[in-house]
C-alpha cells in the first residue's frame, strides 16, 4: 500500500513537470498571472491526498489488472475534468485570454496523469 501511494505521488509530480514543460509558459500568459514560487509543502500534501484517494478507489473497485487501474485512474480524471467544467461555467478562468484552452490544458494533465498512475499503482496492489 505504501509503495503504491509513494509511487503515485512521485509519478504525479514528475508527470506534471513533463506535461507543463511541454505546454510551456503559454498557460501562464493566457491566465495573465505572474509566476511565483509555489507553496511546495501544500502542493505535496494535495498530491499525497490525491494519491491516497486514487489508491482507495483502486482498492474499493477491486481492480486486478493494469487496464483496470488505468480505467479507474482515467475515471477519476474525468471526474476532476467535470468539476473543473463546473468551475469554468461559473466564471473561473474568464479573465484569461483563452479560457477554453486553459481548461483543456488543466484537465488534460489530470486525466493523463491519473490514468498512468492508476495503471502503475497496480504493480503494488
Amino acid at each position: 500500500m505504501l509503495l503504491a501511494i509513494i509511487s503515485g505521488v512521485i509519478l504525479y509530480m514528475v508527470s506534471g513537470m513533463i506535461y507543463y514543460s511541454i505546454v510551456g509558459n503559454r498557460w501562464i500568459d493566457w491566465l495573465n498571472i505572474k509566476p511565483e514560487q509555489p507553496n511546495y509543502g501544500l502542493l505535496s500534501l494535495v498530491t499525497l491526498l490525491t494519491s491516497i484517494v486514487l489508491y482507495g478507489f483502486l482498492y474499493l473497485s477491486q481492480a486486478e489488472s493494469l487496464l483496470d487501474g488505468a480505467l479507474t485512474g482515467g475515471a477519476v480524471g474525468v471526474i476532476v475534468a467535470l468539476a473543473y467544467a463546473k468551475d469554468f461555467i461559473f466564471g473561473l478562468g474568464t479573465n484569461s485570454k483563452k479560457p477554453v484552452s486553459i481548461y483543456f490544458i488543466a484537465v488534460g494533465y489530470h486525466i493523463l496523469a491519473l490514468t498512468i498512475i492508476g495503471a502503475v499503482m497496480m504493480f503494488f496492489i
